[in-house]
């Protein structure tokens, strides 16, 4: 089974975050993908049974590389060529008000249309309110993105892989 995480990282921080996520994923079995969404094909998306979206916050909204490579899905989607792949995000921003509560469902909602089974954070799982919310992790680098993602962030990601795998083992395999 396979995984893609298609992320921007401005600061380094979705990307480190996105490489803690990939820890949990092929710890748990699957072979994983890490690709910048600038330098990502959406054909590339079909050979995978799992898809994160990871992308900073700006201005409450994803970012403009992830906005980019989202617009570029329209062939995939018409033609449903994703459906019942297992979808995920991550998110870095500002602070806890940032805009990430705004990205995560934006990048989920694209998941969605392309018929992507999501999958959440469950609030018993490590890092949950700290470096997690329902939705997925998310990291507070500060305002000027001079924080890195935080320990209980890492965590998460890490943990989040883990469940990822599990649901995608249970719904792909």
């Amino acid at each position: 089974m396979k995984a893609i995480i298609v992320y921007q990282s401005a600061y380094g921080h979705a990307g480190q975050m996105a490489g803690k996520m990939k820890e949990g994923l092929e710890e748990s079995g699957l072979e994983v993908t890490l690709s910048a969404a600038k330098k990502t094909d959406p054909k590339m998306l079909l050979d995978h049974d799992a898809i994160i979206f990871g992308s900073p916050v700006r201005m409450g909204s994803v970012g403009n590389e992830m906005k980019t490579f989202i617009d570029t899905l329209g062939g995939v989607w018409l033609e449903s060529a994703l459906q019942n792949r297992v979808g995920g995000v991550l998110v870095s921003g500002g602070g806890f008000n940032a805009g990430t509560e705004m990205t995560q469902p934006a990048l989920y909602s694209t998941l969605m249309e392309l018929g992507s089974v999501m999958v959440g954070f469950v609030n018993d799982m490590p890092g949950y309110g700290t470096g997690a919310n329902h939705w997925g992790p998310y990291a507070q680098v500060g305002l000027e993105g001079k924080d890195g993602p935080s320990e209980d962030c890492l965590t998460a990601c890490y943990e989040y892989g883990k469940r990822v795998a599990g649901v995608t083992k249970s719904i792909r395999g």
